[in-house]
């Protein structure tokens, strides 16, 4: 996000805004961080009180949104009713930019978005909402599985990965994919049962 958000584009924002705020040296982002930003200083409330100054008012809004679902990831004694309600704002930012009536359907980008990156953080904001509801307690280990869904799944997949590149070709996914079913059906299996065998 921080890499597309300083090449310009993202949600419809200026990349000039963020050299504004590098610029004017008030806070912790310089120049050379427009160019390969670290999220936590780019995003950061100083950076969003610098743009809301500099009259960047969706800018500063894009940062917030941003900043407050990375905090929901990260930070820790949140209560998994507060994350959710803090990656909110970002999922209806996304959710905004969609217009699934369209066709042609958006192409690589949606919005200025990559559309792997806003499908992927839609899934992921979704995915942990669901979780949510799915626990007894409403309680669960936020990092207990990765920020992004696909990045678990495919990095099963890469265990079965033979010639060690750490990759799956196209011909190896769906045995792949047929090997993680079969595994996951049978660790599912209520009837399922194991022999002890006594050595004598």
């Amino acid at each position: 996000m921080r890499r597309k958000c300083c090449k310009g584009g993202l949600d419809g924002c200026s990349n000039t805004a963020w050299l504004t705020v590098a610029i004017s040296g008030r806070t912790n982002l310089s120049v050379a961080m427009t160019e390969c930003p670290s999220a936590v200083t780019h995003f950061s409330e100083s950076v969003e009180l610098e743009l809301i100054r500099n009259r960047y008012v969706r800018e500063a809004e894009l940062s917030r949104d941003i900043r407050q679902w990375l905090k929901s990831e990260d930070d820790p004694g949140i209560s998994a009713r507060n994350r959710i309600q803090i990656r909110l704002p970002l999922r209806r930012r996304l959710l905004r930019n969609l217009n699934l009536g369209q066709f042609p359907p958006p192409g690589m980008f949606v919005a200025g978005w990559p559309n792997q990156l806003l499908e992927a953080i839609i899934s992921n904001i979704d995915a942990k909402t669901f979780l949510n509801d799915l626990c007894k307690k409403h309680s669960y280990n936020s990092r207990a599985f990765s920020r992004l869904v696909g990045e678990t799944f495919f990095s099963e997949l890469t265990l079965y990965d033979r010639r060690g590149q750490g990759t799956v070709t196209c011909d190896e996914f769906q045995s792949f994919i047929g090997t993680a079913s079969e595994k996951l059906h049978m660790r599912l299996d209520k009837d399922r049962y194991f022999l002890n065998f006594i050595f004598t």
